[in-house]
């Protein structure tokens, strides 16, 4: 098998098609582009998302907590606590590991999230430490990707490619060190402070959004393509739109690389209805960069510049050998 994710098809014939709700609390089960779980406890919707950091190493406890609690807010839910789960190899130490959680810690309580458990290991069943952060939230409203209609606009903030170059950049330094000049180097330890989608997912939420997805593995067009399956819709994407990151552009460039399709956390993609200036205003107000991408219709799920967009495969990272 491929390194990386399932293909679609193949999550849905191994994984997906085994699974089958049975509670009447469950509202949102597993899908195809549906990051996270919903119950209903009387009231209130609690969402649930769980990720494992596998592609990096330097800075993995920090992308760890990103990723999930993203995904939380990507549903419409508030992130407010995290269970750690922590594989390690034989040949770390309690030093590696005190970085590492203190790490962790520093990037939840950033966000306000407490985490509350999960489980430490040494294990010779892993060559590097693999970190696995399930994230719970709460949430008045479920945002679906249902609820999406042709005429619908698809909304990209910030720059796609930020967790991809900075994982490129920190677990290959050398090369790193070739292709970025001086003031790019500079832009590593903003960018880090950059992979969190928390805010403007809720200020999407609170204005209005149909529904939200994070872009991870499979980068832009790959979360784009899943938003558009699950809504049932088909969705005419303008590349040009599409703002990438200036190290991202380096580094793709450098290691032959998609940015489209690179890991891309710190970026999210929005589906509104109706006029998006007041959305892209009220981004800007709070220093996000956003941009109208795309437009959801009854056709194929397609761009401007190469036409028919493809489902997504492997994430451009594992194309790098260490």
């Amino acid at each position: 098998m491929k390194i990386g994710k399932l293909t679609n098809e193949e999550l849905n014939k191994v994984v997906l098609d085994k699974l089958h709700i049975s509670r009447k609390e469950v509202l949102i089960g597993s899908g195809i582009g549906v990051d996270c779980a919903a119950l209903d406890l009387g009231g209130e919707y609690c969402v649930l998302s769980t990720d494992p950091i596998t592609a990096a190493e330097a800075g993995a406890g920090a992308l760890a907590v990103h990723i999930s609690a993203n995904d939380i807010a990507a549903s419409g839910g508030e992130p407010f606590a995290m269970l750690v789960t922590i594989l390690l190899p034989p040949q770390y130490d309690l030093v590696q590991l005190g970085a590492m959680m203190e790490e962790i810690y520093r990037e939840a309580n950033r966000l306000h999230i407490d985490v509350v458990g999960g489980h430490t290991e040494v294990t010779d069943a892993v060559n590097k430490a693999v970190i696995s952060v399930a994230a719970i939230g709460k949430t008045k409203k479920i945002l679906r990707y249902e609820d999406a209609r042709p005429g619908d606009k698809l909304i990209l903030t910030k720059q796609c490619g930020i967790e991809g170059s900075i994982i490129l950049c920190k677990d290959h330094p050398e090369a790193a060190e070739a292709f970025l000049d001086t003031s790019e180097k500079a832009l590593l330890p903003e960018m880090e402070q950059q992979l969190s989608v928390v805010k403007e997912a809720r200020i999407a939420a609170q204005m209005g959004a149909i529904a939200m997805h994070d872009i991870t593995e499979g980068g832009v067009f790959g979360a784009a393509y899943e938003m558009a399956e699950a809504a049932g819709l088909g969705l005419c994407i303008n590349e040009a739109a599409i703002a990438v990151h200036p190290v991202a552009q380096k580094a793709c460039a450098h290691f032959d690389l998609n940015p489209y399709r690179l890991i891309s956390s710190g970026s999210l993609l929005v589906i509104w209805h109706g006029d998006e200036q007041p959305l892209l205003r009220a981004l800007k107000d709070e220093g996000i960069f956003a941009a109208c991408i795309g437009e959801f219709t009854q056709g194929e799920i397609c761009t401007v510049e190469s036409g028919i967009l493809m489902p997504p495969t492997q994430d451009e990272l594992f194309k790098i050998k260490k």
